[in-house]
């Protein structure tokens, strides 16, 4: 009922530095892609750009539908380390070019979200993850979660938000999406199965080393694997390994697996280095919705999260026993047999696909704001 309105500019803040190949800066630059429908400015603050960005990178390397661009305020001219002090430089900066802000902002950044608290500046606040440290300190011992310059706290599964001890009509799960415009043309389910796919991060948890013994124990099968950073991980004869791409280029390389694999294990980390940062209870993975987008079936770890958006046996084939690769053939060959199986579940993601859009998650942000003015 307020989709008529157009908002003066929507601004997203984020203590990424660009550009990046990581999953957050997909969900950023899609979910402003698709805010421009609403508005007629749509602004990123971050810290630092690593390199010179010609015009139209961000547009091509995100597949950007939007006729409008998303303009890019950096903070810092030079390099730009995560601690928590520049971290805190970073959000006072933010306090201090908006603190006359009267327009939807949302904040990746939590110590951007404490300081523009301080300023009395309102915004949303999106949370992703577990907080810890200094951070947990500012936001949670001192109760900042709840401030009334908060209009909501998005949190991106169910599961996250019974970490927190928020008032009930202070936040709103909104989990992450696709962009259905990428994913128009679609292949017709082959009779068999031969292409394998697993596209994301090689960190730790993410099943990898299951799918190198998958191989091994399916030698008739190929397996095709992308996001090498630093990982020392080989390519074999049916397990072929490759560097991270970029969106646009994951998109296209999906579309022509007969199978996508979500191999989680029981925890999973954001680097390769450890598990201090387990994300396992909470996870609502960006490449889940992608996947479902192309109407390919996913074999997925039966993960509780997960369960907030896949089905098993309806839009996606899910392991229980999922850090046994015998567990994992058998799913495998469970729906390479059984092409009826395969098209229900291919039916199902796709309208699961259709619920979970960059533009219905821009919508609901949006009217939320809208209906806040209209009772302030």
């Amino acid at each position: 009922i307020y989709f008529d309105i157009l908002l003066k500019k929507i601004i997203y803040i984020s203590d990424l530095s660009l550009p990046s190949n990581k999953a957050q800066a997909v969900h950023i630059f899609k979910l402003l892609d698709n805010f421009l429908q609403f508005s007629d400015k749509a602004i990123l603050i971050c810290p630092n750009l690593k390199k010179k960005i010609q015009k139209g990178f961000f547009k091509k390397y995100f597949n950007l539908h939007s006729n409008k661009d998303i303009e890019i305020h950096n903070l810092f001219k030079k390099a730009y380390s995560n601690s928590f002090l520049r971290r805190l430089i970073f959000g006072l900066k933010v306090g201090i070019k908006l603190r006359n802000e009267n327009n939807l902002i949302i904040s990746r950044s939590l110590i951007s979200s404490f300081i523009l608290s301080l300023f009395r500046v309102k915004h949303f606040i999106e949370i992703h993850q577990e907080i810890k440290g200094l951070t947990k300190f500012l936001l949670i011992n001192l109760n900042f979660i709840n401030s009334k310059y908060i209009t909501k706290v998005i949190f991106i599964s169910n599961n996250l938000s019974k970490f927190f001890d928020i008032k009930d009509n202070n936040f709103i799960i909104l989990h992450d999406a696709c962009d259905l415009k990428d994913f128009r043309e679609r292949k017709k389910l082959r009779k068999k199965v031969k292409k394998i796919f697993y596209v994301g991060s090689f960190y730790k948890g993410r099943g990898i080393d299951i799918i190198q013994k998958l191989s091994k124990l399916t030698p008739d099968l190929d397996y095709y694997l992308y996001g090498l950073r630093d990982e020392k991980i080989s390519s074999s004869k049916n397990f072929k390994v490759h560097p991270v791409v970029s969106y646009r280029e994951s998109v296209n390389l999906i579309k022509s697996a007969d199978l996508l694999l979500m191999p989680y294990q029981t925890k999973v980390s954001i680097n390769s280095d450890n598990f201090n940062d387990d994300i396992s209870q909470f996870i609502s993975p960006l490449k889940m919705f992608e996947y479902l987008a192309t109407g390919i079936p996913i074999i997925s770890s039966d993960l509780k999260v997960l369960r907030e958006i896949l089905k098993d046996q309806k839009n996606s084939l899910l392991v229980k026993n999922y850090t046994n690769p015998f567990a994992w053939k058998k799913a495998i060959l469970n729906l390479s047999n059984n092409y009826s199986l395969r098209n229900y579940i291919s039916k199902n993601s796709l309208a699961t696909a259709e619920k979970n859009t960059w533009k219905k998650r821009s919508e609901k942000i949006h009217n939320i704001y809208l209906k806040k003015i209209k009772n302030d």
